[in-house]
């Protein structure tokens, strides 16, 4: 779904003024697609597409890209063939 108020509507959020724990964004590219994966019936974007929005992410989302990196480095032939 690439449209941020059909989604919100669909899971129930709710805007907040402050102290938001979601964040919606509509992608600009069809590229955040690529080695996206589909496990009973729910997409999970590329672990490398997750380290790239959280690096651009408010909060505490650069120091969570760190994390995921150093994850991504110590485990590569695990992310890279991963099959759900």
């Amino acid at each position: 779904m690439d449209d941020a108020e059909d989604a919100a509507w669909l899971l129930g959020l709710r805007p907040a003024e402050a102290g938001a724990n979601v964040i919606l964004a509509e992608p600009f590219d069809p590229v955040v697609y690529e080695r996206c994966r589909e496990h009973e019936e729910v997409s999970y974007l590329a672990f490398s597409q997750n380290a790239a929005d959280l690096l651009t992410s408010p909060g505490r989302g650069p120091g969570e890209a760190e994390e995921l990196m150093d994850w991504m480095e110590e485990n590569e032939d695990a992310w890279r063939e991963r099959v759900f």
